[in-house]
């Protein structure tokens, strides 16, 4: 489910400090939906309060600094190293955690991540047992439209640049005017795009990636570069990019998508995995497949492969980056290079080309499979979940029985994975995601 997001000011007069953050002394309530982040236990006044003390500007200045990263960086799928060895995790939480604004104050834990379509948002509690004057008590995720963030985020800019113009011209008047100027640039609004999905901060990444992308756009499509870039973030991106085009030229598996169906649509009010499950659905219903497991031979003949090709390490590349399809431009054939090498995993993966498929703008010449956490590929994986394993018909099969050698059972029943059976089962809420947070979905 979606939420509205707003970040609401009282303005206060002026705390002690520089003129800046005097000047935007102000009770800041941040909300998602009903959600309320700043809801805090404030020791001072004994009482629970909605709005926090602070300053503005430090927030502002944050947010400025990190909108292109918050606005189209995924949440990272596996811990990642910078090109220089270190640890990607200290820049990715001072991009992507609000405390990061710093300036002595108390900032509630949000943390922010992009799926392309929406923003995703977790917020956790002080812990119980902090000596911080300011404990925040709320615990929620949720998913803002990413015109949504966008328009809430111009609106308290505005506010704050408004209430800064008696000072003159700010550090935060220079960086915003950066940031409105890049992104009315079609040309450089796609490079900080492309930046910030590799994990870059603005103006930082390697000259030859970024243009190498860029060129790319117009061989595999615009959309299935932006899908790459992130499987490029990482310690080594130039050597992670040309294994990618490497795989393009790879014979792979002929084949060609025999599925009806429409394509699906880009809509960030609608979760992927909502959109990925009503495609599902409708794509079993035109098959006449009803709710029962699809053996090899009939997955395989929507490809229009053979079903070994389902079941070995035929033409797999285990080491590879991610898979990918490419359209050859004959007949709507297609080169298939899977990933995966088990049967389960295999099957997933070309269920996942079906998707793509059908959802991707038919324009676009590769069809990337990935681990990244974006829009796309959750639809993916989605659809492959409610495609080889309905919901309605695993939980049948379950019954009551939500137990290890249950997940097993129906693993080899469906013909996927645990992972993916219990991935499946967490994401209708019907058992904890710490049984899978720890796992990779294939």
């Amino acid at each position: 489910m979606t939420s509205n997001m707003a970040i609401e000011l009282k303005w206060l007069p002026p705390f002690h400090g520089p003129p800046e953050v005097g000047r935007t002394s102000a009770i800041i309530e941040i909300r998602f939906g009903s959600e309320n982040a700043t809801r805090f236990d404030d020791d001072w006044s004994e009482s629970v309060q909605h709005g926090v003390r602070v300053s503005a500007y430090p927030l502002a200045l944050w947010l400025a600094s990190s909108w292109w990263r918050i606005r189209w960086e995924p949440l990272p799928s596996r811990i990642r190293l910078t090109p220089d060895g270190i640890p990607a995790d200290a820049s990715w939480r001072m991009s992507h955690e609000l405390p990061a604004a710093g300036y002595g104050f108390i900032w509630p834990k949000l943390e922010f991540a992009s799926d392309g379509e929406a923003i995703w948002v977790s917020c956790r509690p002080s812990p119980a047992l902090s000596r911080e004057p300011v404990r925040y008590l709320s615990e929620f995720e949720a998913f803002v439209p990413a015109p949504e963030f966008e328009r809430e985020t111009d609106n308290f800019m505005d506010l704050v640049l408004r209430r800064l113009d008696s000072l003159g011209q700010t550090e935060l008047h220079i960086l915003w005017r950066e940031v409105l100027d890049e992104r009315a640039d079609p040309r450089q609004s796609d490079a900080r795009r492309i930046e910030a999905r590799l994990g870059y901060e603005p103006d930082e990444a390697p000259l030859m990636l970024l243009e190498r992308l860029l060129e790319l756009a117009s061989e595999a499509g615009p959309g299935a570069t932006d899908e790459i870039a992130p499987v490029c973030a990482g310690s080594r991106p130039i050597e992670t990019l040309n294994e990618v085009i490497n795989l393009a030229s790879r014979p792979g598996v002929r084949g060609r998508v025999s599925v009806p169906g429409e394509a699906g649509v880009k809509d960030g009010t609608m979760p992927p995995w909502q959109r990925a499950r009503r495609i599902a659905k409708a794509v079993r219903e035109s098959l006449g497949l009803g709710d029962q497991p699809l053996d090899d031979e009939s997955l395989a003949q929507l490809l229009q492969i053979r079903s070994d090709h389902l079941n070995g390490p035929v033409e797999s590349l285990p080491g590879a980056p991610m898979g990918l399809a490419v359209r050859t431009g004959n007949d709507e054939e297609l080169r298939l290079v899977f990933r995966k090498r088990n049967r389960p995993a295999r099957r997933f993966e070309a269920a996942r080309f079906i998707a793509d498929y059908l959802c991707a703008d038919p324009r676009e010449r590769w069809l990337p499979l990935t681990d990244a956490a974006t829009a796309r590929q959750k639809l993916q994986r989605a659809f492959a979940a409610e495609f080889l394993c309905p919901i309605e018909s695993l939980r049948n099969y379950l019954g009551d029985e939500f137990l290890p050698e249950a997940f097993e059972d129906a693993a080899e029943h469906f013909g996927i994975s645990e992972v993916a059976i219990k991935s499946h089962l967490a994401n209708h809420h019907l058992i904890p995601r710490t049984l899978v947070e720890s796992q990779t979905i294939p």
